[in-house]
């Protein structure tokens, strides 16, 4: 059976301890000046800490951050989770095959089981194999992971700009001291920031811009995951399971549908999908390998885009010890893992934020 929460730790669906009343979700406002105006911030003079991404990344990193102080979630969506998030594929690990990205997994996972195990909680597992061990996998509805930490954030006072993008910081002698929002149509305009957080997604671009260290974007290689539905043959009978082959670029998912199996592999250099004549080359490297039964959907193949970090690994901290601005932080690099490590990651970048920033834990209001 899956490990269940430990009863005794206190857990609050809203995020605030009982009969305590929620502080109102604003949306958040963009002042006018071309430099911050720091007479304009939230209640207790703090300027917030600034995240610009929505995707699971950079909304993991929101929620870790907001008991610390404000927070100013930034997506150019019409909401968190729209961009490369939506066409994820809902897999949770507990163990990610190395040491420091399996006390990542861990994290991200005991939140989820708690979240499942939670009778006012939306999100439920259904727990897999992984790997031929029992119940360290899980199948899940991630945009409901996302929204669950997004409703914590929010009703503990997370600030919300969709429809906005976070162009550049503004740095003042080395330190980021606001950030240049930028909606569509419309001018650059300055919001103050005690610190910037970019969780980018596959966004190169974000990792190029003014107060990172020099050549810091090419640290990351472009990758895509093609992702082959496969049908298997009537009367296939197999539990929901999820494989890895490191030393290959396949993984497996057995999914919680009968018969249904989906094999992504892992792909270098750019982000086109693949032609027609590719994925039949797929199909057949794949049931050449591995002897596969059933027959490949191609329609129904779908290409996710992504960066890899520097050796494989993500990237999650500061960039000042490489060369770059004082208060800036990047959380990228999590890959085909990104649903679980993000919680995992986005506490180690909260901690880093929170120890420069000098923030203590705030009652949650």
């Amino acid at each position: 059976m899956p490990r269940t929460p430990d009863q005794d730790a206190p857990f609050h669906p809203l995020g605030t301890p009982p009969g305590t009343p929620p502080a109102p979700a604003q949306e958040a406002t963009i002042p006018s000046p071309q430099e911050p105006d720091t007479n304009r911030r939230p209640a207790g003079g703090r300027a917030p800490v600034v995240v610009a991404g929505g995707g699971i990344a950079g909304t993991a990193v929101a929620f870790a951050l907001q008991p610390h102080g404000p927070v100013l979630l930034v997506d150019d969506g019409e909401f968190p989770g729209l961009g490369e998030t939506r066409t994820a594929v809902g897999v949770l690990k507990a163990v990610a095959g190395h040491p420091l990205l399996d006390g990542w997994a861990r994290t991200t996972w005991d939140f989820a089981l708690a979240q499942h195990h939670h009778p006012r909680s939306p999100i439920r597992l259904t727990f897999a194999a992984l790997n031929g061990r029992p119940d360290r996998a899980a199948f899940l509805d991630h945009l409901l992971f996302l929204d669950a930490m997004l409703l914590l954030a929010r009703r503990s006072g997370l600030q919300l700009l969709t429809r906005a993008r976070v162009v550049e910081p503004v740095l003042r002698g080395g330190r980021v001291v606001g950030v240049r929002v930028q909606r569509p149509g419309g001018p650059c305009e300055a919001i103050p920031a005690a610190a910037l957080v970019l969780a980018p997604g596959p966004r190169p671009d974000s990792l190029a811009m003014d107060g990172l260290p020099g050549g810091f974007a090419s640290r990351f290689v472009r990758v895509k995951d093609v992702v082959i539905p496969f049908r298997l043959p009537e009367g296939s009978r197999a539990e929901p399971a999820v494989y890895t082959r490191r030393s290959l670029i396949w993984q497996f998912v057995l999914g919680p549908e009968p018969r249904a199996l989906l094999a992504a592999a892992r792909l270098e250099g750019d982000w086109a999908p693949p032609s027609f004549d590719q994925l039949v080359a797929l199909v057949d490297d794949l049931v050449t390998r591995f002897d596969l039964p059933g027959e490949a959907e191609l329609d129904r193949t779908r290409t996710l885009i992504d960066l890899r970090g520097p050796g494989g690994l993500p990237f999650a901290g500061p960039v000042a010890p490489l060369g770059g601005a004082e208060g800036l932080f990047v959380l990228a690099g999590l890959g085909l893992e990104g649903l679980s490590l993000a919680l995992g990651a986005a506490r180690q970048v909260a901690a880093a934020v929170t120890a420069y920033t000098g923030l203590a834990p705030s009652p949650m209001r």
